[in-house]
């Protein structure tokens, strides 16, 4: 069951958030996903408001890519760390478009139920996304 699960969160990310084939969420999601996101990018509920946000995302950031650095999976639990590349070609958390390479990473977490996601919490590292949007001073 944990390589099952492993394999779904692949797709999830290779297919769904790399891709932008948000269709094949009809197939690897529960249609009352919950989500429990971070403050800057959300928490969006059920399959059809996720599909949306992805929809909207690759409008908004071309070349979008999540590269895994990890997946590890316990029962019905599966754990990812990985990174997001894109270029911000549309307004973007109050920033105007810049063309510039956008690159932060992080994790989640996604309960699965019958081969299918029915849960996920995550955080990303948005004070990095921010800083490259202009939002916050780097420190250095």
């Amino acid at each position: 069951m944990c390589e099952e699960n492993k394999e779904v969160i692949r797709r999830f990310y290779r297919e769904v958030m790399t891709e932008g084939s948000t269709d094949i969420l009809d197939e690897i999601m529960a249609p009352d996903f919950r989500d429990h996101g971070e403050t800057l990018f959300g928490s969006p509920q059920g399959r059809d408001t996720l599909k949306r946000g992805v929809a909207m995302t690759h409008s908004i950031l071309a070349d979008f890519r999540v590269d895994l650095h990890d997946v590890i999976a316990d029962g019905d639990m599966v754990g990812v760390r990985g990174e997001m590349r894109c270029i911000q070609q549309g307004d973007f958390l109050g920033a105007p478009a810049s063309g510039n390479e956008l690159t932060w990473k992080g994790l989640a977490m996604f309960r699965l139920a019958d081969g299918r996601i029915v849960e996920r919490w995550f955080n990303s590292d948005s004070l990095t996304l921010v800083r490259q949007l202009g939002g916050v001073a780097d420190p250095a």
